[in-house]
This record gives structure tokens, sequence and C-alpha cells, in this order.
């Protein structure tokens, strides 16, 4: 069992360098697992819309275009809508230098949405869509209800980030070993790659010790890692001042106080 236990964590340590080695390798990966789950998630929808209700119940209210099908005209819309999401949601975060945030979740839903509705539409036979609006006809026509789709499917996610970011920051307990790293990029206005420093375990004790390399490897750009190893190198001056200070003063109880916007440094 320990052997299995093993051989998996190899694959899959080997399976994640792989993807590291190029973006667009990453994208792809990440695109073709997206796809597939809607595949099977719009099989699914599709197979049970296909079921007849039973004599005597209420029809089904009709339903929009990108709706109607069966299971592989739905398979194959969803496919295109989570691949298309998860793989955007990749390339931003790349383009982006790492970045994880609520533009990047809206720029992806807009493509998901785009491509979900162009793919709905084309693949679609002439059929009334919801209030017995034809399909779009004509290419104009094909992009302005895409763009439409793009635009509100966005809006629904941004709106979807930001309460779920509400109510995690509302509940988030403090994590000790970051807290000065939290400050120092607090001070930085560099908050937004906390999560970088935490995915590295970059932790508070590690401050001392961060390089240019260590920063690269947490997808950190380079112009916020200049900043933050220079005010590394201010709190390796003021240690080595407050060090110095200690060996010089006379013994005595006198506290002395050095304050540093990485770590807040006091000694006795």
């Amino acid at each position: 069992m320990d052997q299995l236990k093993s051989f998996q964590n190899d694959i899959t340590t080997k399976f994640q360098d792989f993807q590291k080695k190029s973006p667009a390798i990453e994208v792809g990966v990440v695109t073709l697992g997206g796809a597939t789950q809607g595949a099977f998630l719009g099989g699914m929808m599709g197979a049970m819309s296909n079921i007849k209700p039973p004599e005597g119940a209420a029809p089904m209210p009709p339903q929009p275009l990108t709706m109607q099908g069966g299971p592989w005209v739905l398979g194959r819309n969803f496919a295109v809508m989570t691949g298309v999401n998860a793989g955007l949601a990749v390339a931003i975060k790349h383009y982006r230098g790492g970045v994880e945030d609520y533009k990047g979740s809206m720029g992806a839903s807009f493509g998901a949405g785009m491509c979900f509705t162009l793919v709905s539409n084309l693949g679609a036979k002439a059929a009334p869509a919801i209030l017995g609006a034809p399909a779009p006809a004509t290419g104009v026509a094909l992009l302005a209800d895409a763009v439409r789709t793009g635009f509100f499917f966005a809006l629904i996610q941004g709106a979807f980030y930001k309460i779920g970011d509400h109510f995690s920051n509302n509940n988030k307990e403090v994590d000790t070993q970051y807290i000065a790293t939290t400050e120092m990029l607090a001070a930085l206005d560099l908050s937004k790659y906390e999560k970088n420093f935490k995915k590295g375990q970059l932790t508070d004790r590690t401050l001392p010790l961060l390089t240019e390399s260590a920063l690269a490897e947490v997808r950190i750009p380079p112009g916020p890692r200049l900043l933050i190893l220079n005010q590394v190198s201010v709190m390796r001056s003021q240690l080595s001042a407050l060090q110095t200070y200690k060996d010089k003063k006379p013994k005595g109880n006198q506290a002395v106080g050095v304050l540093s916007l990485a770590i807040p440094i006091s000694y006795q």
C-alpha cells in the first residue's frame, strides 16, 4: 500500500512539473479537464431533458436555445463553456503574474459565456427560443448575443466572487505564521501577493532569507520583487544595528525598540 501511494505521489509530482514547464501546457491540460467535466454535466442534463413527463402532468416551459438538445448537444455546449472558463482563468492568471482576483474570474466567465452562446446558437436547429424569439440569423446578431451573454456571465461571477470574498474575510482567522509578512505587504501596497507567499510557504521566519529566485518561484512580478527585496534589506540592516547596539550597550534592564515595516522588533 505504501509503495502504491509513493508511486501515485511520484506520478502526480512529475505531472505537475511537466505542467510548469510551459504555461501553454498547463492551460491545455486545465482546459481539457474542464471540458471533460462540462461534457459529463451537459450529457446528464440532456438525458434528463429527454425524459417525457407522465400523462396529465403540466407541460415543461419553453427552454432557451442554449439549453435545448439531447445529451450530445448539451454535452458539447457545456464542454465548451467549462473548458474555456477553466483555460482562460489559468491563462489570465499567468498573464497577470499569478494574481487571482475578481477581475480574472470575470474575464474567464466573459469568454466562457461568449463561447457557450456561439456554439449553442451555431449548432442549434431552427427552433423557438424562450419567449418565442428565433435564433440569431446573421453574424452580427450572433456576435451581439454572445457578447450580451458574456457580460451577463461576467457580472454574475463578479458578484458571487465579491460575496464569497466578503464572507471569507469576515470569517478568516489570523494566521500567526504570516503576521509580519502581511504587514510588510500592506505597507508596500502589495497585499494582493499575500496568497503567493502562502502558496510558497514563505512564512515570517523566511523573511530575512528571501531571494530573487524564491519570489520568482511563487510568481511575483519583477517590480514587486524589487520592492520586497529592498524592504528585506532594510530589515536586515535594522537587525544588524540592533545586534551591534546589544553588544555595546551596558548591562541593565533598559528596553530598546527598533521598528521595522517587516517585523516589529523589541529587544530587552
